[in-house]
């Protein structure tokens, strides 16, 4: 029966990876099972490190096919291979570090004061890091109900870390998503629950507390602390517990993986069920959110255990409606890598405040050939089963480098990027639930009529800007520029233009004429971005190609002050004829024939 599972993982876990990339499983060699979160360490060209995923799988390129290779896994030795052995064989076992624990260790943990005192002296000295790590770091989060896949994230973020207050930044650089369009349901501000998690500070958060957020005092009232069998620890280690005297949902059960002589953390796991926190609401005043169940594990780098390696977050909770009652699972995993170093942050030609995560997502590049050189490890399986889900019953951002138009009727993102095949209608620019009040004005109802399952039950805006006949036009767009190494280490530069539609202001005037006047000003702007591309070269640095979109930008603008005044905003046909010509010499788009 193991050896049918095996296939079945062989078989279903290729990705587009498997073609320039040498893949191994890691199990644990007395169970034969599949060992999660592996820490490897290549050796030999160049230095690079990874991680096996949920299954226990890993995937380095082959390039590396000549070096040797350290596994690393709490609780087993260390064990080191040539990278060759995975070119005929498929697995590779680990071996558990039992020990017998030291004497003095045993003796200390009779006591019932030495847990708290090391859990005290631990925590002191985490507490007084003043260091912070940056670093990058890879996320992949599955959302689902009855096992039916409702969600799909993955994203690449430049961070800093601090051992005393956690992650203190997480800055989105690219990301995908995928959404069941049946049920859309949205939890990347998951990575807010993340980042506002105190590792060991003291200030009110939203997940429940733990001994590390208490003073000692506090610890020795409402905890219980004590040293534990481990049988899966090694002589250097011990496994300090600690639970709540009174479960109030506000403070996690857990445990922590420490050196009782160094005074290092190693690992913490918390837990908790039926927790108390904060701000964990819908967006949709029909839904109610209970949070049923958390669990957070954070692993330390094992090469390096001042740095966090990996953050697990699962959450459970209940979603209730008036039409729907479900228990939802999201998990989100959250690895750190190649600390020192970080990606080149997006640029944009103006400010835009994004909403959330999702929003600048799809205002963000997601090239292939970035994905292909940065993705960390391979797909899992049931991130697999989630995607082919996606594909039949939902739909995927970012994933082809483009939003297919049908998909933004579910996202109604606030930001939309220029695309060739796509004009601008009133459903992208005026919110569906308008409707006119007394005075004649619109109004936005964004209320009425909503149900689960519904595109409205979403982390984006839904209240555009009041339009009134008596408005100015205020079209707000910009160039998102974006910089990365490619494949042969020449940094790559990719631009976007963006509307921001959220800071945009439209006159309420549904006419042919205007919309074709607020398509030929997003292709303007497109023009001289393609001017811009058209002047980037191989050897130009990130700095200087901001410049030249900077240049253009404001080329771009200029020409928008003449279609304004030559057109009377939109409202002379002939000016608006003339404009529409210059495009279609430019872009070979005719907007009086597409906007029909």
């Amino acid at each position: 029966m193991k050896k049918i599972i095996f296939l079945f993982i062989i078989f279903t876990c290729t990705t587009s990876l498997a073609q320039s990339k040498i893949e191994g499983f890691i199990y644990d060699g007395m169970s034969n099972e599949p060992l999660p979160y592996c820490t490897i360490r290549i050796y030999g060209t160049k230095a690079h490190s990874t991680i096996t995923n949920e299954d226990g799988k890993f995937a380095v390129d082959s390039a590396f096919s000549r070096d040797s290779l350290e596994i690393r896994h709490l609780g087993f030795k260390t064990k080191k291979a040539a990278l060759s052995y995975f070119e005929k064989e498929s697995k590779l076992n680990l071996e558990m570090d039992v020990s017998v624990l030291d004497e003095v260790v045993l003796t200390a943990g009779a006591d019932r004061v030495y847990p708290y005192t090391l859990l005290g002296r631990v925590i002191e000295v985490y507490r007084k890091s003043i260091s912070t790590t940056v670093s990058k770091a890879f996320l992949t989060m599955v959302s689902s109900t009855r096992n039916i896949p409702i969600e799909q994230v993955e994203g690449f973020y430049n961070t800093e870390q601090n051992l005393a207050k956690g992650i203190s930044e997480l800055r989105v650089k690219s990301g995908r998503f995928g959404q069941n369009s049946s049920f859309p349901f949205y939890s990347l501000d998951n990575t807010k629950i993340l980042s506002d998690f105190q590792l060991f500070g003291t200030s009110k958060q939203i997940l429940p507390d733990y001994p590390g957020n208490l003073t000692y005092n506090a610890i020795e009232r409402i905890y219980d602390v004590k040293i534990d069998d481990c049988i899966s620890c090694n002589k250097e280690e011990v496994s300090l517990s600690f639970s709540p005297k009174v479960a109030n949902g506000r403070l996690f059960y857990g445990q922590m993986l420490v050196d009782p002589k160094l005074l290092v953390i190693k690992k913490i796991e918390l837990w908790a069920e039926d927790p108390k926190t904060n701000a964990l609401t819908s967006i949709n005043p029909d839904v109610d959110l209970t949070p049923k169940e958390i669990r957070l594990n954070i692993v330390f780098n094992p090469m390096d255990l001042e740095k966090i390696q990996y953050l697990e977050l699962h959450f459970q909770m209940g979603y209730r409606s008036k039409n729907v009652s479900e228990i939802i699972d999201s998990r989100t995993f959250l690895y750190f890598f190649d600390y020192d170093t970080f990606f080149e942050d997006p640029y944009f030609t103006r400010t835009i405040p994004f909403n959330n995560d999702y929003d600048k997502m799809i205002a963000l590049q997601a090239s292939d050939d970035f994905w292909e050189i940065n993705y960390q490890f391979p797909k899992s399986i049931n991130e697999n089963k989630s995607m082919d889900f996606m594909k039949k019953n939902g739909f995927l951002i970012n994933f082809n480098n483009y939003i297919p138009l049908n998909d933004l009727k579910y996202t109604r993102p606030t930001v939309i990027s220029w695309q060739r095949a796509r004009r601008l209608g009133w459903e992208h620019i005026h919110d569906l639930s308008t409707e006119e009040n007394e005075d004649g004005e619109m109004k936005n109802n964004p209320g009425k009529n909503i149900t689960t399952g519904k595109a409205y039950d979403t982390p984006f805006q839904q209240l555009r800007s009041k339009p009134s006949q008596k408005d100015k036009d205020n079209i707000n767009i910009c160039y998102m520029v974006d910089s990365y190494k490619g494949e042969n280490g020449i940094t790559e530069i990719v631009s976007r233009t963006l509307l921001d539609i959220d800071s945009s202001q439209f006159s309420y005037e549904r006419t042919k004429n205007k919309l074709v006047y607020f398509n030929i000003i997003f292709d303007i702007y497109e023009v001289y971005r393609q001017l811009a591309a058209s002047r980037i070269t191989e050897n130009m640095t990130f700095d200087e190609a901001k410049l030249i979109f900077d240049e253009m930008y404001l080329g771009a603008l200029t020409e928008v002050k003449k279609i304004e005044k030559e057109t009377h905003n939109g409202s002379d046909h002939d000016g608006l004829v003339k404009w529409n010509n210059r495009i279609k010499a430019k872009l070979n788009i005719d907007n009086f024939v597409s906007l029909k």
